[in-house]
């Protein structure tokens, strides 16, 4: 589909701890958007007097909205969402206007959060936005009705700023809560631009910084069933949040069964959220350390993400933050957090970017999470005001050598060159060749459709853990896998990086093992199923009351 797959690509090389040099597998990414059928576009008219809320950007998702067992595109536009119907051929279908029939556009939507909320087997979609929210139904039928009236997650003022939002299960009653974070509060009467001074003297008008405006704070929604919502955010503790949220990310990071959530604020300290039980929360960040970033200032946190990126069985922690700061690794050391952003490898080579989207990936397969950045500035005239920043940035990958991170955007493939105005990023096998691929946002430009090109050398395990046969996705299950005497873990997750949800497939790879010795699933209600001698380069779908794992690979 696309030649640049053909050409020979280069390896990144390793220096290994005795000195001796390796090449290795190289990573590599093209962006298919065009060839796929993405015809969509984002961008201003003009890039002139942009405020915050123009610049703040639109989030993406990977899902299966007809229970096909391929991976759909949403993309979240600023008047509508759009949805692309993925054929199975590597190209996809646009079916916007049959899935969201006599859909107002109504700007300002933001950001997408996908979960079958009601447990009827199908997919729903939470469209978060200025001064509105939207709830679609999945009708079943390749269509969305919009039952957002009186489902208690309206929007309760025309100025509530609501930015990412995430599915989970807070307290084990098999349904689906809803967080939705809010930025700040932003209206006809508060400021709309801020003077900045250009490098030759002259004055310009431009987006203000959130320190300008009063914070908005996130609310916790309680799924009552029937569709209906109640918002519990005093009684649960998290009306403690500082406010300023961009994004948001359930995860049992103490593994006692319980979903806590990190929320990432917009210069104001970070919040994490220790779940104790019986749906009440307690703030821990500062105790936990992951308040503040690896220069011990206030975040400019955008992005979040959990995963286990050495494999000692902890997740741990990424956080995206603005320009001249380091984005932030925390390390899940049991009893509390040590940052790791400079020893990691990521901090001194982010410190130029301003980072929205953070992701974990293992894009080569090798069982090390790597890590993918989606970058782009706030003020079109930067250029004008900070000499060597621009707008528009380059996406950044970087490559896990074994805990340490080494940026390979230069040998990944061409598009990583590419400047583009990043925000969401959404991770998902959208073809089931077993390589997780990337779906990004470029808020001035097309979509991203990021094909996982690497050599197919390494081996791999996809599994989609359901409630019931045919049933939702098992949110919060915790998947462990043993290959050898290497173990790894992951979540069913409903979530994503900044605005955007990934697929809802875990997803491992195993390097150059050609079967998983063992498979622990710990389903929400905490009961343990158990596989072993597992065949690898499958897709498998489970649920807790069958004794073997179905494969659903190749397609």
């Amino acid at each position: 589909m696309n030649g640049c797959k053909h050409q020979e690509k280069p390896l990144s090389i390793l220096r290994q701890s005795d000195g001796q040099i390796q090449k290795s597998i190289p990573i590599q990414f093209h962006d298919l958007a065009q060839s796929a059928g993405l015809t969509y576009r984002y961008g201003h008219k003009t890039l002139e007097k942009l405020s915050a809320l123009d610049t703040i950007g639109h989030g993406c998702a990977f899902l299966d909205f007809d229970g096909d067992g391929k991976l759909d595109i949403l993309l979240v536009g600023n008047d509508h969402c759009l949805l692309y119907r993925n054929r199975g051929d590597g190209t996809f279908e646009d079916v916007t206007e049959r899935a969201f029939p006599g859909a107002p556009r109504k700007p300002q939507l933001l950001g997408c959060a996908v979960a079958d909320y009601d447990g009827d087997g199908y997919p729903d979609i939470f469209v978060s936005g200025y001064g509105r929210n939207i709830l679609y139904h999945n009708e079943a039928n390749g269509t969305f009705r919009d039952v957002t009236s009186n489902s208690g997650l309206e929007a309760n003022s025309p100025d509530e700023w609501n930015s990412s939002a995430v599915w989970a299960d807070i307290e084990g009653t098999g349904r689906l809560d809803l967080y939705v974070c809010r930025y700040v509060l932003f209206n006809s009467h508060t400021l709309q631009l801020c003077h900045y001074t250009t490098l030759d003297g002259k004055d310009i008008l431009t987006a203000c910084g959130p320190l300008n405006y009063k914070p908005q704070k996130g609310s916790l929604y309680r799924n009552l069933g029937g569709g209906r919502f109640k918002d519990v955010t005093r009684e649960s503790g998290l009306s403690v949040a500082h406010g300023n949220a961009l994004a948001a990310m359930f995860c049992d990071f103490n593994n006692d069964g319980k979903t806590d959530l990190y929320v990432a604020n917009d210069q104001l300290q970070g919040d994490l959220f220790l779940n104790g039980g019986h749906g009440k929360f307690k703030s821990v960040a500062v105790e936990y350390g992951v308040a503040f970033n690896a220069n011990g200032a206030v975040p400019a946190g955008m992005g979040v993400d959990w995963g286990d990126y050495d494999g000692d069985g902890r997740f741990d922690l990424l956080v995206t933050d603005f320009v001249a700061q380091p984005k932030s690794l925390f390390h899940n050391d049991g009893t509390s957090f040590s940052q790791m952003s400079y020893p990691s490898g990521i901090g001194a080579a982010s410190v130029r970017s301003l980072t929205f989207g953070g992701a974990f990936i293992d894009a080569d397969n090798d069982s090390m999470l790597d890590i993918v950045m989606t970058n782009g500035h706030v003020v079109p005239q930067v250029d004008l005001t900070d000499r060597g920043q621009t707008y528009a940035q380059p996406t950044l990958i970087f490559r896990n050598t074994g805990g340490h991170f080494e940026d390979i955007s230069n040998i990944a493939g061409p598009d990583f060159a590419r400047k583009i105005v990043g925000r969401g990023v959404a991770i998902g096998d959208y073809d089931g060749d077993g390589r997780e691929d990337m779906l990004i946002v470029d808020d001035e430009g097309a979509p991203l459709l990021m094909h996982n090109d690497s050599p197919n050398t390494n081996h791999w395990l996809n599994l989609r853990c359901l409630r019931r046969e045919n049933g939702s996705d098992a949110v919060g299950a915790r998947v462990t896998i043993s290959t050898g005497a290497k173990k790894q873990i992951s979540e069913v997750r409903a979530s994503g990086t900044y605005l955007s949800t990934n697929a809802p497939v875990v997803h491992f790879g195993i390097g150059s093992n050609t079967a998983i010795d063992s498979i622990d699933i710990r389903w929400p209600d905490l009961k343990v199923t158990h596989f072993s001698a597992v065949a690898a380069d499958r897709s498998y779908i489970i649920n807790p009351n069958t004794k073997s794992l179905t494969s659903i690979s190749p397609r």
